[in-house]
């Protein structure tokens, strides 16, 4: 969870724009936000907060609400010394647009500054109904042990329904696969009370996912880590999976300094 087209004149780099929010498209229907990326089946988009947002269509042909869209965060996680981890959101003002506002551009890239001073870059790339997502740490500021994450949020795609059992039953086929990175594949679905974050469920961590949520109206997921990299999988306590989910994406950034890993998310 586009990229912006590059402009380049000559040999000359492409410079990050002032520091405070992304630039905003002026047109129907992205005004307001630094990309947009249309496909049939689904909108993408970036805020001029760098919050990605990635909207499955409803049988109209529009958006479906916010709060069902998929979120795609970026964050800079502090592992204090005592193994407390403390995740940094960036500043209001602390954005950075390396590449101009765009609709349907091949590639985008952007920075942000969290409290403390750390600094971080996001890169996006799409190709018809996929895109790849990633990005590294630039500066580490005065925080102890800072990395760089995307999150992957998945909503309750059901918030709306108030009753139970009606809940139940439109989420009773919805499933989640899930390969960890040692080889174990996982089957899970959405009712059953868990705790994503266990051993039993992360392992070492989880190399590919399969979310296939009703609620998405007929859109399924599928994500792959990439090279040095993975993911780790948890929700709110032990609750059921259709409350909401997050696999958050981090790639090993000892063997990707450049932080040229991408994860990849196709939408079918």
């Amino acid at each position: 969870m586009t990229k912006p087209l590059l402009l380049v004149l000559g040999v000359l780099p492409v410079l990050p724009l002032p520091a405070g929010e992304l630039p905003q498209l002026k047109e129907n229907p992205w005004i307001g936000y630094y990309t947009g990326y249309e496909r049939r089946n689904f909108h993408f988009t970036v805020g001029s907060s760098g919050e990605c947002m990635l909207s499955p269509m409803s049988e109209k042909g529009s958006p479906l609400n916010s709060r069902v869209s998929i979120r795609i965060r970026p964050v800079v996680e502090d592992v204090l010394p005592s193994g407390q981890i403390v995740a940094r959101a960036a500043q209001d003002d602390g954005w950075e647009a390396v590449t101009p506002a765009a609709v349907d551009p091949e590639s985008v890239v952007y920075r942000g500054t969290v409290t403390g001073g750390a600094r971080f870059e996001v890169k996006l790339e799409f190709d018809g109904d996929q895109i790849s997502v990633g990005g590294r740490l630039l500066e580490k500021g005065t925080l102890a042990n800072p990395r760089f994450v995307i999150r992957f949020q998945v909503p309750d795609a059901y918030y709306y329904d108030k009753d139970a059992g009606k809940k139940a039953e439109k989420a009773k086929k919805d499933r989640i696969d899930l390969l960890r990175t040692d080889g174990k594949k996982l089957k899970l679905d959405l009712m059953t009370p868990l705790d994503a974050e266990s051993a039993e469920h992360n392992g070492p961590g989880i190399a590919q996912a399969r979310i296939d949520i009703a609620g998405h109206r007929g859109l399924r997921f599928d994500l792959d880590a990439g090279k040095d990299a993975a993911f780790e999988f948890w929700n709110s306590g032990n609750g059921a999976l259709m409350e909401g989910f997050t696999l958050g994406w981090r790639s090993d950034a000892a063997k990707d300094p450049e932080g040229k890993g991408r994860f990849v998310i196709k939408a079918r």
